[in-house]
């Protein structure tokens, strides 16, 4: 399941995000983040696996799409945060590429999305708290 394009954000958003360095840092995730524009009523998220990950695009799809699909259902674009809707673009950690692709060596695909959904359920509430508490 894809996010619709509203919901998703365009290149000049990610541009500005990442140039505004307002982030937040976790394990495995970083959070690139900013208010939403006033009228609109919902979050912006796009999220971006590095080159560094994989050179196979196929293996940056697979944890892409688990990332998007999980974002999807959870609907986490509807869920205002502290009272504020944001645009929010989600990277790595180029720090622990590798330790997460060695993760991902010795284990089946679904153990890896597992894997991955509960570390950016952590990643995300981590976040959540720390939007919460400034």
């Amino acid at each position: 399941m894809a996010l619709k394009k509203k919901y998703r954000l365009i290149t000049r958003d990610v541009a500005f995000l990442t140039r505004k360095k307002s982030f937040f840092a976790n394990w495995y995730f970083w959070f690139f983040y900013y208010d939403q524009y006033k009228n609109l009523s919902y979050n912006q998220i796009s999220v971006h696996i590095t080159l560094k990950y994989s050179k196979k695009a196929t293996d940056r799809n697979v944890l892409k799409r688990v990332l998007i699909n999980y974002i999807s259902q959870d609907k986490i674009f509807n869920l205002p945060i502290n009272w504020k809707f944001y645009k929010i673009f989600v990277i790595l950690n180029k720090s622990r590429l590798e330790e997460l692709h060695k993760n991902f060596e010795n284990i089946d695909k679904k153990a890896m999305n597992v894997y991955t959904i509960k570390e950016f359920q952590n990643s995300f509430n981590k976040f959540k708290s720390y939007l919460w508490k400034n």
